[in-house]
């Protein structure tokens, strides 16, 4: 079953712009040679890849993920919301989707996968505009529809951003999806170039949690000692059952308070020690030695007398050691 989408018809080319963005710092070229001027052209582009299409109802079976993959956790609050809306009044937008380059029989997501998602767990067919579209536009049009949609936190958009540049994608075509200039990008993959996959897996999508706390976090986890230590921690069951919500400021305060426990502790010198006592039992020698100094202890019945003697003959002592040298 299919029906006739209401909007107007409107060609893919148009998500394409040879206009100069107006928010400084987003130009942006190369082989996508897309440009994007605000968040709500995203939002008219990513519109404007649906309307004057065909929608058809699909077995979501049929239907496989998308190539790059750009969230970390999708069971939260917003998720329900969702799920719940589709099965109250059933799904009223659809899912852009091509078909699978591996498979003609199959079908893969370019956005809306949560959509998808939902659709499995009810059971029903899912709703979607089949579009002819490469790797190139398929990532700048699953790119735009989240950042349109401003769905996706920090640390997910740099984890796509990741995911593209792995898949072969340009930086070019990388900024065009998320609407990010150079410097926003370099910060987004500096952050998952430091943080271990498994401590972001962890952290899941970090909703609450923007650049410049991930920024900190990344500045911590440049000392070997406490990337491993927050390894081991974010892998913690304890930790696993925190709310997703607070597992960031939990980590990044342990962090913090073993940093500066940490630097608190006064290194200790490498020290040797000697021990030495006499066959009749009646005076011991411990010498504890570090590099410009040495703490000489005397014990036991002898000690008192002993020390007098060898204090006298200090001087005479030296000498021996002075001339030994020579």
């Amino acid at each position: 079953m299919s029906r006739e989408n209401p909007f107007a018809k409107l060609d893919l080319a148009s998500i394409s712009a040879d206009k100069a963005p107006t928010k400084p710092g987003y130009g942006m070229t190369g082989a996508a040679k897309t440009v994007v001027r605000s968040i709500e052209d995203l939002a008219e582009n990513s519109k404007k890849l649906m309307e004057g299409e065909v929608i058809v109802e699909l077995d979501p079976r049929l239907l496989d993920v998308s190539f790059v993959a750009d969230r970390l956790s999708d069971d939260d609050e917003e998720y329900q919301e969702l799920k719940q809306a589709i099965k109250d009044a059933g799904q009223t937008t659809p899912i852009l989707v091509r078909t699978n380059p591996k498979d003609a029989q199959r079908y893969m997501v370019v956005f809306g996968h949560r959509r998808l998602k939902v659709a499995r767990e009810l059971g029903i067919p899912v709703k979607a505009v089949v579009k002819k579209l490469d790797d190139i536009a398929s990532a700048i049009a699953q790119g735009q529809e989240n950042s349109a949609r401003s769905n996706l936190s920090f640390i997910e958009r740099a984890y796509f951003a990741q995911n593209l540049l792995a898949s072969g994608m340009t930086k070019d075509v990388i900024r065009s999806s998320l609407a990010i200039d150079e410097a926003m990008l370099s910060k987004m993959l500096g952050v998952v170039e430091v943080v271990p996959a498994s401590v972001m897996k962890a952290l899941g999508a970090s909703k609450k949690i923007g650049r410049d706390k991930w920024l900190s976090l990344r500045q911590i986890l440049l000392a070997p000692a406490l990337l491993k230590v927050a390894t081991e921690y974010a892998g913690d069951a304890e930790f696993l059952k925190l709310e997703e919500d607070s597992r960031f400021d939990n980590l990044h305060g342990y962090l913090t308070r073993y940093k500066n426990k940490s630097a608190a502790k006064k290194p200790k010198s490498s020290s040797s020690s000697n021990e030495w006592t006499s066959t009749d039992s009646s005076l011991s020698f411990t010498m504890n030695a570090r590099s410009k100094k040495v703490a000489i202890e005397l014990a036991n019945a002898e000690a008192k007398p002993f020390s007098e003697w060898l204090s006298s003959r200090m001087d005479r002592l030296y000498d021996e050691y002075r001339q030994s040298k020579t």
